[in-house]
């Protein structure tokens, strides 16, 4: 115990190792901040992603009239936008327009590699897109 009262008092006395203990301390921290920015920003960036996903695959969607070709097109149109990993696509389809709700399982992407460092939405994502 006064090896350890010792060393704190010399800690104390010294300019130079005070500035080590802080910088132990917020070093750290610093780098939490910083993860939890790069998978923020990337989980906003994943979303955005996904809903233009979601807008191309409404806009495909208009261009047959068959319902099943609607549907096989906006899927095709998601799917190609987020390189085939579309969890699953509704498509209504009315008299004013077509209604898209897309998600999309983000548990694979890189975002989530580091998933219990800082805490993150779910990974299913899903969005909608309707006529105006």
């Amino acid at each position: 115990m006064e090896l350890l009262a010792g060393l704190f008092a010399r800690l104390r006395a010294s300019p130079r190792r005070a500035l080590l203990v802080e910088a132990a301390f917020l070093v750290p921290a610093f780098g939490l901040l910083a993860v939890g920015v790069f998978e923020w920003g990337g989980y906003f960036w994943l979303q955005h992603r996904v809903q233009a996903a979601a807008d191309l695959a409404r806009l495909a969607a208009t261009a047959d009239a068959d319902p099943a070709s609607r549907h096989a097109l906006a899927r095709a149109a998601a799917e190609k936008a987020l390189a085939g990993k579309v969890a699953d696509l509704d498509l209504k389809s009315g008299p004013d327009g077509a209604r898209v709700r897309l998600a999309y399982d983000a548990s694979a992407s890189p975002i989530f590699a580091l998933g219990g460092v800082v805490p993150l939405p779910p990974p299913m994502i899903v969005r909608l897109s309707a006529a105006d």
